[in-house]
């Protein structure tokens, strides 16, 4: 059957249309696909502030320390973070590779380690005489005390530790002042952290902070 010039134009006209309408669906479609590609490899990342730890920083993002260890490389102690450092959020189905945690010190079992070649030369060991009234409870205190504050509670360094050990940052120590009594009361606390005093101070020989 033959049809009319109109009637042919209409017809043709309805199957242009239908072919466009088809191919803008198609790009919208792809173009929904790539922002969704675009979020999906989108980093979240948080800036440390003063008196943030990472196992906070994890708590308060949902994960926990040890995913947040994994994902920032650059992060070499789980234990030591910056203010104004970056640390990224991984996604939660995100695949990391495990790291190896440092290892803790290990408290000395009866006396004071004695310098190893390799130890740097400014580093002096506890002296015989025992603890200082007013700077340590004993040896490894005292010696971490000399090293940190020169047994000043009030002594204040240019990031901001405070004490006679020197807490980071000053306001965990604000309630002791400059009360000697308190700030070795806090800081024999924080030694638990290591074992013991002992443990403190071959950490502290180590690494040269505590």
């Amino acid at each position: 059957m033959k049809l009319a010039p109109f009637a042919s134009g209409l017809v043709l006209a309805g199957v242009l249309a239908m072919g466009h309408g088809s191919v803008a669906h198609a790009q919208s479609h792809s173009n929904n696909n790539n922002k969704v590609k675009q979020a999906s490899v989108q980093q979240n990342f948080v800036t440390v502030n003063d008196g943030d730890t990472l196992d906070g920083i994890a708590t308060a993002h949902q994960t926990t320390y040890i995913r947040l260890y994994d994902a920032n490389t650059d992060i070499s102690d789980p234990d030591v973070i910056y203010p104004g450092q970056k640390v990224r959020i991984p996604d939660a189905d995100e695949q990391l590779a495990d790291r190896v945690l440092p290892s803790a010190p290990v408290p000395a079992a009866v006396s004071p380690a004695r310098p190893a070649a390799t130890q740097p030369a400014t580093v002096s060991l506890p002296t015989s005489s025992g603890p200082v009234a007013g700077c340590g409870d004993n040896e490894y205190a005292h010696f971490i005390y000399s090293h940190e504050s020169g047994c000043r509670t009030t002594a204040m360094s240019p990031n901001g530790c405070y004490g006679i050990g020197q807490a980071c940052p000053a306001s965990k120590i604000a309630y002791c002042g400059a009360d000697y009594g308190c700030q070795n009361a806090f800081f024999t606390s924080y030694a638990g952290k290591y074992g013991g005093w002992a443990g403190a101070y071959n950490f502290w020989v180590s690494h040269g902070w505590w």
